[in-house]
């Protein structure tokens, strides 16, 4: 449902038609999610972390909220928990597969879409880092772009920038043996952390102020 662009949004989630649900909900096989979180999680990209999110369809028709997910295996029924922001990281579990799960999201069909962003896998809790991490997920995730750009993979964009999600009073502090250089937000409570390897030879580590809510990779400055 949200269609592919080069380099940032990769994943099109394309839910099937549901299953027998009751009215304004929607289920589907566990393993569509499964399949196309395949694609990311491996040895290769052990750094990266698929973040899906439930979006209105329109801008013009918000969901109906609260917005909820939820497993059911074997019979049983188990919340999936959303943040603020109606997003998951949702669990690799191959045996839910094996298992026949269904997951249901308490929206129409018609009325919502997942959209999938790519973001730098952080530890709960995270607040300070090394700059070479960074840029092992900025390189990891091009080896993504490229492997999913194919044949035209010389065409791709590259990853520019990390944004760390923080809130509008959170600063991160690139440190180094020379000095520190303080990274502000945005307005919307973003801090853009560069793809740059002679800022990570010149501040080694990181440090952030606030708990970081998520982190999104982009090919975008």
């Amino acid at each position: 449902m949200v269609m592919r662009k080069a380099g940032f949004i990769l994943l099109p989630l394309l839910l099937s038609a549901p299953t027998l649900a009751a009215p304004g909900t929607h289920t589907v096989p566990y393993k569509e999610f499964f399949d196309q979180m395949a694609r990311f999680y491996g040895q290769d990209n052990d750094r990266l972390v698929l973040r899906l999110s439930v979006q209105p369809a329109k801008d013009t028709e918000p969901l109906d909220v609260p917005v909820t997910m939820s497993v059911t295996i074997n019979g049983q029924t188990q919340p999936i928990t959303l943040d603020a922001h109606n997003a998951v990281a949702l669990d690799y579990r191959p045996d839910w597969v094996e298992q026949g799960a269904m997951v249901t999201i308490n929206q129409a069909r018609e009325t919502y879409v997942m959209r999938a962003q790519i973001g730098m896998k952080m530890p709960s809790g995270t607040q300070t880092l090394r700059y070479a991490e960074v840029q092992a997920a900025f390189d990891q995730f091009n080896r993504l772009i490229e492997k999913e750009a194919g044949m035209v993979s010389f065409l791709a964009p590259s990853a520019k920038t990390l944004r760390v999600f923080c809130g509008p009073a959170c600063t991160v502090t690139l440190k180094g043996d020379k000095g520190s250089k303080d990274l502000t937000p945005d307005d919307k409570g973003r801090v853009n952390i560069a793809n740059d390897k002679a800022l990570m030879r010149q501040y080694p580590d990181i440090v952030i102020s606030n708990p970081v809510a998520y982190t999104v990779l982009t090919t975008k400055g």
